[in-house]
């Protein structure tokens, strides 16, 4: 069986659908014609990009696969714009062998997660390696997750749990206090399930797609015990391998142009300003020029922790850039700060009296100083030179919602899977309330070694 590649994206929208939902269905429509040469994959890209629907992501079934591609091509696109209800930016991308090795398509996957790629340059691009298109703007997406997640890339796994469609665009029902007790239970491997800062459940998405809850990890079985935390029973499971939490778009920034995503290294220039809205924007000099960097509120206790930043400080700062400049520079809508050196914080103040030790005030300009206390006056005195203590300490720092791309601090990479593998549908895919790992996923686990831990961050 030949190594297939059928990617698509923008089968969802903003009010309904699901592009991970659509894939699982078709991957079930081909159950029997198909093997798996992977997990299904869940592959995020660019966050800044302004069209995007909700999470600018594209998945890539990785399939053992005889027929005839066009078929394949004409069957996928077919249902995609029937469930989309003929959506025009919907697009389906096939290719046969391995991707990843492929040096363009690769190019294409580093561009799509920290910049802007056009439509012309993804399609051309197919046309000569010989792969096979259908439909509009989701082309581009389709095309550049076609080299991700290959041999080496680091990478997390998402159990998703769907809704049954008579269910849609009601409240979700799931339960609280297990989940908080779950996430206590496990090992340090999972991640963005249960916010426990707040106690608050984090895995299941508002509004009125498909999507119960998503369960994400380094760990692949244990992701499998959230699944006791719902109290709606899913329509199915899925379960996918995803670039999500890898920080894949940590690449320095060579441009500041609308829209791009990556990091700056900078130095703060000014002390930060609190805006309307209670956001921060901090003034930093970075190699590319001056920089304003946002901390949005909604940022929670990254935009604390932008308030204790001083001129002086060193920072690599990880966001998008904004399509605006208010204060006549670039904007960085930052999303992760590493802290790289703390300035020190020098105060004069003045002498204390050598008689009483009370603090001496000024006497006026050239007439040294006076202790109120005593009335000592001394002229020969000047101001002391006093470092203060600095609350901020070098470190990572997120917000509390982290971005479907930024890693959680202290994750560690995860390696040791390497496609084609071989596995049947039944093996990612679920229908019980709450399914068991079977030996496939448990024996694919033990072949990577350790789980991949990370420590919980304490911002």
């Amino acid at each position: 069986m030949k190594l297939v590649s059928l990617a698509l994206d923008s089968v969802d929208s903003l009010h309904s659908g699901c592009t991970t939902h659509f894939s699982i269905l078709l991957l079930k429509s081909l159950a029997g014609r198909v093997r798996l040469a992977d997990l299904p994959l869940l592959v995020r890209l660019n966050p800044g990009v302004p069209w995007k629907t909700r999470g600018n992501g594209a998945v890539v079934l990785r399939l053992l696969y005889d027929g005839e591609l066009g078929e394949l091509l004409d069957v996928a696109y077919n249902l995609a714009l029937e469930y989309s209800g003929g959506k025009r930016d919907v697009g389906a991308v096939i290719y046969k062998g391995e991707p990843w090795g492929v040096e363009r398509l690769r190019w294409i996957y580093m561009r799509a997660l920290t910049s802007i790629v056009t439509l012309d340059v993804a399609t051309s691009t197919l046309d000569k390696l010989g792969g096979l298109h259908a439909g509009g703007r989701g082309v581009i997406g389709a095309t550049a997750s076609l080299a991700a997640l290959g041999p080496g890339d680091d990478f997390t796994f998402e159990l998703l749990a769907y809704r049954d469609p008579s269910l849609w665009g009601s409240e979700r029902c799931v339960d609280r206090l297990k989940a908080l007790h779950i996430e206590s239970m496990l090992p340090p491997c999972t991640f963005y399930n249960v916010d426990v800062l707040t106690g608050e459940f984090i895995s299941s998405p508002g509004g009125s797609d498909p999507v119960l809850a998503g369960f994400r990890g380094n760990c692949l079985t244990q992701l499998f015990e959230y699944s006791k935390v719902l109290c709606e029973k899913p329509h199915f499971w899925a379960l996918f391998r995803t670039n999500q939490h890898t920080d894949a778009h940590l690449v320095e920034l060579d441009e500041l142009a609308p829209y791009n995503t990556g990091y700056v290294e900078a130095v703060v220039d000014g002390e930060p300003e609190v805006v309307e809205g209670s956001h921060v924007v901090v003034r930093a000099s970075a190699k590319l020029g001056d920089v304003d960097l946002v901390f949005y509120r909604e940022t929670g206790p990254l935009n604390r922790v932008a308030r204790m930043l001083m001129p002086g400080d060193r920072v690599r700062a990880l966001g998008s850039l904004r399509p605006y400049k208010p204060r006549g520079v670039s904007v960085i809508a930052v999303e992760k700060l590493w802290v790289l050196e703390v300035a020190r914080r020098i105060v004069e103040v003045n002498p204390r009296c050598p008689r009483c030790s009370a603090r001496l005030k000024s006497a006026g300009l050239g007439r040294g100083f006076k202790c109120e206390k005593c009335g000592y006056e001394a002229s020969g005195l000047s101001k002391i030179r006093v470092e203060m203590g600095r609350r901020l300490t070098p470190g990572v720092y997120v917000t509390s919602r982290l971005k479907h791309l930024t890693a959680p601090p202290g994750r560690r990479r995860l390696e040791g899977l390497k496609p084609p593998l071989n596995l049947d549908v039944g093996d990612v895919l679920f229908s019980e309330a709450h399914p068991e790992p079977p030996r496939a996923l448990r024996d694919l686990e033990l072949s990577m070694g350790e789980p991949g831990l990370h420590s919980p961050s304490t911002i």
